[in-house]
């Protein structure tokens, strides 16, 4: 059987940040949902939650990893 290597919580926080980009840019901050912010990162809710307390934290997230290049 395969083994599958687990993120650590940094990587998985930079996954989550560069997955959401696309759907920020395309609905907005207002018109996007934690539902669909998990589903792009292809994690649960509960996870995005653990990692970002808020979408305006994994927003400013995104921002300052944009800014960063």
């Amino acid at each position: 059987m395969k083994r599958v290597s687990r993120l650590t919580s940094e990587k998985r926080r930079h996954a989550i940040v560069d997955a959401v980009r696309g759907v920020f840019a395309a609905k907005g901050f207002s018109g996007t949902t934690t539902r669909e912010l998990a589903h792009a990162a292809g994690v649960s809710e509960a996870l995005l939650y653990k990692h970002f307390p808020s979408k305006e934290s994994l927003y400013a997230a995104m921002l300052d990893a944009c800014t960063r290049g």
